[in-house]
């Protein structure tokens, strides 16, 4: 499959830092028994997320940076929003924060299984969870190492399918050695829609614009 990348910081300089990455689980209401107990059911086993970006400013160049390709932030935004046709589109999103590891444990062998879900942890000192990725960015490198070995394994002993956003998989030739730990070296991007069918561009000098917030939601795989 293959989406829009949603335009980052190359594109549109203007970005801020007062952006916010908002994870939310999907859990059924709280209950609470008789005795006072509260019961939490989960729902869903990843959470969703959401990030709100803010551009100070997005130029619509002048002569001169039209010919040079300059200075198109606002085009290249209302272009990409005008793309995506609101929240029925879907795109690829590279989260700046949360967009490549490095020897990052998929799983464990069983000398039976071939196919294995790409996922990424993200934590430290002790605290982390892993999610499926949206979808690997195979253009800046992949690697898979097996056993904690430090040589990468050689390519043309797996493939990589990027077909089905957060449902990226690896298959190997041969089923991984039972014990042995699967993990690989990966860019990913997010899978996401636009949360609102409304987005505000805000021209405040001539041929400059801003845009207080974008939202944007991360999709479920098939959705």
């Amino acid at each position: 499959m293959t989406l829009p990348v949603y335009p980052g910081r190359n594109l549109l300089p203007g970005l801020t830092y007062n952006s916010t990455w908002t994870p939310t689980f999907v859990n059924l209401p709280t209950a609470t028994t008789a005795s006072g107990a509260d019961i939490d059911i989960a729902i869903a086993e990843y959470p969703l997320h959401d990030f709100e970006l803010n551009y100070q400013f997005l130029r619509d160049g002048l002569n001169a940076q039209f010919l040079a390709g300059e200075g198109l932030e606002f085009r290249t935004m209302m272009g990409f929003l005008l793309q995506i046709g609101g929240t029925v589109g879907r795109f690829l999103f590279k989260n700046p924060d949360d967009y490549k590891v490095s020897q990052n444990s998929i799983g464990t062998g069983d000398s039976a299984t071939t196919v294995f879900t790409l996922t990424r942890f993200f934590g430290a000192n002790g605290y982390g969870a892993s999610e499926p990725v949206g979808q690997v960015n195979l253009g800046e490198g992949f690697n898979v190492y097996l056993d904690g070995s430090a040589t990468p394994v050689n390519p043309s002993l797996y493939s990589v399918s990027t077909a089905n956003p957060v449902a990226n998989t690896i298959t190997f030739a041969t089923a991984p050695a039972s014990g042995y730990n699967i993990a690989v070296d990966m860019s990913y991007f997010y899978y996401c829609k636009l949360a609102n069918n409304n987005n505000t561009m805000k021209k405040f000098m001539n041929r400059l614009w801003s845009m207080e917030k974008v939202s944007l939601h991360s999709c479920r795989p098939d959705a």
